[in-house]
């Protein structure tokens, strides 16, 4: 995605992401859904990390209100 160039704080778990899903859908037929799949988590552990390392708590509220508008 390339997201983990532009934010150094980030951990880079493509491929262990990757392989995880791999176990979860071995079969040919699921190659795609192992990609969206991948992609999902990687955004996730970026989040995660938004929170956990980087954000300050005005910067995380900010983005948490910004998340629930788009949801809800």
């Amino acid at each position: 995605m390339g997201l983990t160039s532009k934010l150094e704080f980030v951990r880079d778990r493509l491929m262990e992401v990757y392989f995880w899903v791999l176990g979860m859908a071995p079969d040919p037929q699921f190659s795609e859904c192992r990609k969206v799949v991948t992609k999902m988590f990687g955004l996730v552990t970026i989040i995660d990390d938004l929170y956990d390392v980087y954000g300050t708590l005005d910067e995380i509220q900010l983005f948490t209100d910004a998340i629930e508008r788009l949801i809800c």
